[in-house]
């Protein structure tokens, strides 16, 4: 109750921060505004909700990736690249559990089925929609609070900011998908996206590719 407080109370500050930016009639926001300021607020509140998360948790590493997907979430840069999040239920907790011979006794498995790009080439300034497959089978079948983590790199350089969301899950498999604007600067060549599923359950992690031309 007290994480769930604090994490509600730095994005609230942060959405505070990003605000400044201002929206253009197509749905985007002023490169040139949001992004210096929503990235600079949600970078400075994401670390310090980071810090005050790993104190009050004793795991100084929860608190860092927490305080960084806040961060990148609200951030003007990941704000503007990420857009129509969705996830849907592809198998049902009977049907993972054929699939994958699951039996309670094996306890809990998280893992990401499959990770892609679609299309898996495109030009600077064009959507590409990155897909991440993942099941999660545990024995009592409760709802599980998952965090899906993305972060898209050029030669080891990250581009942009990260992007994080939270859903739900009971036992099945679920594909999780969200749109990503190539920047239209970006450089030609291939592009590695670190997909992620963090949960109580377990963390599965799996990397997709896709080509700038």
């Amino acid at each position: 109750m007290v994480l769930r407080r604090l994490i509600a109370a730095g994005v609230i500050l942060v959405f505070g921060l990003s605000l400044f930016g201002c929206a253009t009639e197509s749905g985007y926001y002023d490169t040139g505004r949001s992004a210096g300021v929503g990235a600079l607020g949600g970078a400075a509140t994401g670390a310090a909700l980071g810090s005050i998360i790993g104190a009050a948790t004793g795991s100084p590493a929860t608190g860092a990736w927490v305080g960084a997907a806040t961060g990148a979430i609200v951030g003007g840069v990941g704000a503007y690249l990420y857009a129509e999040h969705r996830n849907s239920q592809m198998r049902s907790a009977q049907a993972a559990a054929r699939t994958y011979n699951y039996s309670p006794t094996q306890g809990n498995l998280v893992q990401i089925d499959q990770a892609y790009a679609n299309p898996a080439s495109a030009r600077p300034g064009q959507t590409i929609t990155l897909a991440t497959a993942y099941t999660i089978l545990t024995p009592d079948n409760a709802a599980v609070p998952v965090t899906i983590y993305r972060e898209v790199r050029k030669d080891g350089q990250v581009v942009g900011q990260p992007y994080s969301t939270q859903v739900s899950n009971t036992n099945g498999s679920y594909t999780d998908t969200v749109n990503y604007v190539i920047p239209q600067n970006a450089p030609r060549g291939t592009y590695a996206v670190t997909n992620r599923v963090m949960s109580s359950a377990g963390t599965a992690e799996r990397v997709s590719y896709f080509t700038v031309m």
